[in-house]
């Protein structure tokens, strides 16, 4: 008979992180001895088509608009299938409707794995007003866990009370690469420096979501005042997002068209960091970013903002400012350490923690 374990919540397998996770998940554990399936908002056709492989189903949900309707048929759906395990990855508390449900039914293994430490809203009001629900819903999210994970200590303590991370019920699961795919290549540099124009350049880098998380204003205001003093200087943007055009604008606003290079949605940011010189993470929150943490696999020097975990350090190469600092000191930072060599950086990070091998290795003993 096969082990059942429904997973909550999977977008379209492209967007972000815990897709990311969840994929890794599904192919690292599944046999055919186990039925895995999915719940997601929205069912999107080409990650359905690639989960039949696996002989996985994608359930459809109500949204937290319709918090009621997801109850109902998320118990009703453990109720037919019988699942043993409901495994669920937010960013926030207030996706604690699963969680309700899957109590209710008894389910005998509940884990709740944190993937964030903030909520990704465009206006402060709306931030203003999630924070709140969360930190409502914080207050007893728990109580339907039998066991809590988080990609960081930061993220465990966004989304749990600080007794509950400090104990032996949680544990860490940190985003892992496959650093071998990061390792600096000269050859890959050139192709890429050439396919950019960027020779005799100096490149800042940035790869994520257009969206307030990643702040991408504050970037750009950080390059003006580098290319003020460096005018050899290029900043290359990769990725998209609800924000994309308001930072084109800006770019213009600034005359720096000829300076930065919006290269859209990439999946091959391997490749574009070995065309950088530095990497940029002035994020305004993080649960731990893999993408720091790929940028630094590439030897990459990087700067990142003092919000984001310490967890993500990995090289000696990695230095963390304060957002409340002007642009012009982050400016300053970055020109006085670009002479830093990429194939110096040391791990200070124990390398085995961000290993896919050791992820496959937790995951398996998480589920099976």
């Amino acid at each position: 008979m096969k082990k059942k374990i429904l997973i909550g919540f999977i977008m379209d397998g492209k967007s972000g992180g815990i897709d990311k996770y969840l994929l890794n998940l599904l192919e690292n554990i599944w046999t055919e001895d186990l039925q895995i399936d999915f719940l997601s908002n929205e069912v999107n056709a080409e990650l359905e088509t690639y989960l039949k492989k696996y002989h996985s189903t994608i359930y459809p949900i109500a949204n937290l608009r319709h918090p009621f309707s997801q109850y109902r048929q998320v118990k009703k759906l453990i109720e037919n299938e019988g699942y043993e395990i409901v495994y669920l990855n937010v960013s926030t508390a207030i996706d604690c409707i699963a969680a309700m449900a899957a109590k209710k039914c008894r389910v005998p293994r509940i884990l709740l794995h944190s993937h964030s430490s903030g909520n990704d809203c465009e206006t402060i009001w709306k931030r203003k007003i999630l924070d709140g629900i969360h930190k409502f819903c914080r207050l007893f999210f728990y109580r339907f866990g039998t066991e809590y994970y988080g990609c960081s200590i930061k993220a465990g303590e966004w989304m749990f009370p600080k007794k509950l991370v400090n104990s032996n019920q949680f544990s860490t699961i940190f985003n892992a690469v496959d650093s071998t795919k990061f390792v600096f290549q000269e050859k890959i540099r050139h192709e890429v420096r050439a396919e950019f124009r960027l020779e005799e350049k100096f490149v800042i880098g940035h790869v994520g979501n257009f969206c307030y998380q990643k702040n991408h204003y504050f970037l750009v205001d950080v390059f003006e005042e580098l290319h003020k003093r460096c005018p050899e200087a290029v900043l290359m943007l990769a990725g998209q997002g609800v924000r994309f055009e308001q930072v084109q604008q800006k770019v213009r606003e600034k005359n720096l068209e000829d300076a930065v290079i919006f290269t859209g949605f990439r999946n091959d940011a391997y490749r574009l960091f070995q065309g950088m010189d530095f990497f940029l993470l002035p994020s305004n929150f993080e649960g731990l970013p893999t993408v720091g943490v790929e940028a630094q696999c590439s030897g990459l020097p990087c700067v990142m903002s003092d919000v984001i975990t310490r967890e993500a350090k990995i090289t000696s190469n990695c230095w963390f400012l304060s957002l409340k600092e002007k642009p012009e000191k982050w400016a300053e930072f970055i020109l006085a350490h670009r002479n830093e060599k990429r194939t110096d950086a040391q791990w200070v990070g124990n390398p085995k923690n961000y290993s896919l091998e050791h992820l496959k290795q937790q995951q398996r003993e998480l589920l099976l």
